[in-house]
């Protein structure tokens, strides 16, 4: 199994209106074999944490749960899918759903953030 999420750093590219994330959220993503690891923060997020399992090389679910700077505590599923761009920068397409609240369900993309 190909480990492309492994020491990563993603970004909201795009996110529906009921989602907490934004371009200042800042993910830290891990993955060794099928397991995938990560924290995340920023934005509307204090702190948040994911642990999901690879599908194939290109397709993964994870749970979400994070702390709002409001001091909600929130959580999800979301199925991903990864997408190589030209560039070899990585883009993840993202469906989920809210497993606390109204569950409601959204779409988001993150992109790499590429490091020079």
């Amino acid at each position: 199994m190909l480990n492309l999420l492994n020491n990563k750093v993603f970004m909201s590219l795009t996110n529906t209106s009921n989602g907490d994330v934004n371009s200042a959220t800042r993910f830290y993503y891990n993955q060794k074999n099928g397991v995938i690891t990560a924290t995340y923060s920023g934005g509307f997020v204090v702190k948040g944490s994911i642990v999901g399992k690879m599908l194939d090389d290109y397709n993964f679910e994870i749970c979400y749960q994070h702390l709002t700077v409001a001091g909600e505590l929130k959580a999800g599923l979301c199925q991903s899918k990864i997408v190589l761009l030209e560039n070899d920068v990585i883009k993840i397409e993202e469906t989920w759903q809210w497993l606390t609240g109204d569950q409601s369900t959204g779409t988001s993309e993150l992109i790499e953030v590429v490091l020079n």
